[in-house]
């Protein structure tokens, strides 16, 4: 299907980001909030975040044209007119998600896509007894997507096959990086990685072990540096001549320790080491590893270099 207007329920950080994305792509976009307190500061609010983020634009384009493609609305009906993806973008509250979709579902065509950018509630939590519930699809991004492109779809066992490759293209178009969560659990998985980061931060905090003031060193000047240019797998892949398989080989009895003392069972296992080595062996040849460990060191220097030109550099 061919998406050319898209209408937004909720016009905070995350709606208002999204239709910077949707507008920069070209699209019309409607915007639903029923706060009129937000109504009234919406355009300047993503006028403020377009002018920051002009670098973005296509070529020749302006914040006013840009702009030009948001119609901020007072009445969801309205608002749904003629849009072939709806995004809802409201509260984090189960109920109120339930009600707003119960709406869509009165308000949309057949063909109309039904997005959620919830964080933490499955679609089948709230649209499973709905009349839409094959149209209706998480999209979840880093926040805010109009910076952050990567993006999480994830289909509920209902959704039609057709609705996830629509909505997994158009993210495509809009220079969004969707990924692909197969199945429905609570928070996803770009929330779930990221806590469990966070919770470990705050157990090394809590027992004393490193300061606030270091554990952010260690991500600014340490992981952050390296994960600005690769993944955290494609990063593990450098660290060995031989590769992600000879490196968790090795080392793998680590990070299952770690494991094991929460309660989990083994993480590193020959099967994962398998997937791993196909995943990364199909992206470089390991005969090229030096060539990409040149190509990251050349990087995180030149990301240095721009932090210092910027004061960003924490030297305390």
């Amino acid at each position: 299907m061919t998406i050319s207007k898209t209408a937004i329920a909720g016009s905070g950080i995350i709606g208002s980001s999204w239709a910077i994305v949707y507008a920069r792509s070209g699209l019309d976009v409607a915007i639903y909030d029923r706060n009129p307190d937000n109504r009234a500061s919406l355009m300047a609010r993503i006028g403020k975040a377009l002018d920051e983020s002009s670098a973005l634009f296509a070529p020749g384009e302006t914040t006013a044209d840009v702009l030009a493609r948001i119609v901020v609305h007072d009445n969801l009906e309205a608002a749904l007119v003629g849009a072939d993806f709806v995004h809802e973008c409201i509260e984090e509250k189960l109920e109120s998600k339930k009600t707003i979709f119960a709406e869509f579902d009165r308000l949309t065509g057949p063909e109309t896509i039904l997005a959620t950018t919830t964080s933490s509630f499955p679609v089948s939590q709230f649209a499973s007894d709905l009349g839409c519930r094959d149209r209706c699809i998480v999209v979840h991004p880093a926040t805010p997507p109009h910076l952050l492109p990567v993006t999480e779809i994830c289909a509920a066992p209902f959704t039609s096959p057709g609705v996830f490759d629509a909505t997994f293209r158009f993210m495509e178009r809009c220079g969004q990086t969707p990924v692909h969560i197969k199945k429905e659990i609570p928070s996803f998985v770009l929330n779930r990685m990221q806590a469990a980061l966070v919770v470990e931060m705050f157990r090394c905090l809590n027992e004393d072990l490193i300061s606030p003031a270091d554990i952010d060193k260690i991500i600014s000047q340490g992981f952050g540096l390296r994960w600005a240019f690769l993944g955290p797998f494609e990063g593990v892949d450098l660290n060995a001549t031989g590769g992600i398989r000879q490196y968790l080989e090795n080392f793998g009895f680590l990070f299952n320790n770690m494991a094991n003392e929460l309660g989990f069972a083994d993480v590193v296992t020959p099967h994962s080491i398998d997937l791993l080595e196909d995943y990364t062996r199909t992206k470089i040849p390991l005969d090229s590893l030096g060539e990409k460990v040149s190509w990251r060191d050349q990087s995180i220097i030149a990301l240095r270099l721009l932090k210092d030109e910027r004061g960003t550099v924490d030297r305390a």
